[in-house]
């Protein structure tokens, strides 16, 4: 297990997010989104053993085999469903996408927020995995970029039920995600991995049956961007994500700034001298928005969920490291390979992402 970023809870540190907004039925008990997340964040993505049957724990569920059409699939879905339709008060519109196709059933979940907005920031993972190796659980590929989705929804709720509250009200003039013209997608792929040789027709299963029907329902105009996480979360030296697409090499740096804010702050905290704190940042960075040996190539260098979207014209920001991780498509690619830090990190960047894109498509 990786140790770069397991620090105390108390040093997760996002000062920069300075919105304030109640602890939900404790009256007086105002949080920023960086209380939030001391107080969230940890016990919603854990390994720990003994937070198996806390129903707040969001990656642990995932430590299971989920080959498309198994027990260990169904047992995923009802869990994600359950997570939306229950935990998130029903906030969200849940719709599900049954299908057989080469001999296997698949159902992509598709969660919405702000039903009726003209746009749509979509995030995206596939929660599927690989038949062979027999027990691989996909830890990496892709459970904790799904648990690290799952956080993002709770946190959004969290904001939306807020911001309809008189105590916001009467403090807030400007909000995120209630009124805005642009909603979020969170879309679970099935059938992303192959049932026995990666091609054009055995891949992607889910991701090419959306994508179809988007285009055809007028979907697919409504999608400002595609955000798809996979093969986050490494134990090992996880390599750099680069940034893949000069159209979306702004969002690739707003993502950036992002982390450096981050890991800056933290750093900060650690020892107190902005000197040592930046060298921090920089052994721990996971992007390099100087890296543009993918933005003139006008096409995907990697197979993934985001080609049938991208095809039709959907500008992608996709965030996997290259080259793999050294578990990819291996027995290993198990929750002893996978760190729980870094599947924070990644939940937090997101999280911020999101509010940073819906803030500026109000203002």
């Amino acid at each position: 297990m990786g140790m770069k970023y397991v620090l105390p809870l108390r040093l997760i540190g996002l000062a920069y997010l300075l919105v304030l907004f109640q602890v939900h039925r404790v009256t007086g008990w105002e949080l920023s989104y960086e209380q939030y997340h001391a107080a969230h964040l940890n016990e919603a993505i854990n390994l720990d053993s003994g937070w198996n049957k806390s129903t707040k724990n969001l990656l642990l569920p995932f430590n299971r085999t989920r080959v498309p059409g198994s027990e260990g699939s169904r047992e995923i879905q009802r869990f994600i469903i359950e997570h939306f339709n229950n935990t998130l008060a029903g906030e969200w519109a849940v719709e599900m996408q049954a299908f057989e196709e080469n001999g296997y059933r698949f159902n992509n979940l598709v969660m919405t927020l702000q039903n009726n907005a003209s746009e749509y920031l979509v995030l995206a993972a596939h929660y599927d995995t690989k038949i062979a190796p027999t027990g691989m659980v996909g830890a990496i590929d892709s459970a904790a970029s799904c648990a690290a989705l799952l956080y993002t929804a709770q946190f959004l709720t969290h904001i939306a039920c807020h911001e309809r509250t008189k105590e916001y009200n009467d403090l807030e003039s400007n909000t995120v995600v209630s009124n805005s013209t642009l909603g979020v997608k969170i879309v679970f792929f099935d059938g992303e991995e192959a049932i026995e040789e990666w091609g054009p027709e055995d891949s992607i299963y889910g991701a090419r049956r959306l994508a179809a029907q988007w285009l055809a329902d007028g979907t697919m105009t409504r999608i400002r961007l595609l955000f798809l996480l996979d093969l986050l979360g490494s134990g090992e030296e996880e390599p750099l994500v680069p940034s893949y697409y000069a159209e979306t090499h702004q969002e690739y740096q707003l993502l950036n700034r992002i982390e450096d804010d981050l890991l800056f702050r933290r750093g900060d905290e650690i020892n107190g001298e902005s000197a040592l704190a930046a060298e921090v940042a920089r052994q721990r960075k996971h992007l390099d928005p100087t890296d543009y040996r993918f933005l003139g190539l006008g096409h995907s260098v990697i197979g993934d969920d985001h080609t049938p979207f991208l095809a039709a014209g959907v500008p992608v920001l996709h965030a996997i490291p290259l080259p793999f991780p050294s578990t990819w498509h291996t027995v290993d690619d198990d929750f002893r390979h996978l760190d729980a830090a870094e599947t924070r990190h990644w939940a937090l960047l997101v999280c911020e992402f999101v509010v940073q894109s819906l803030r500026s498509r109000n203002q």
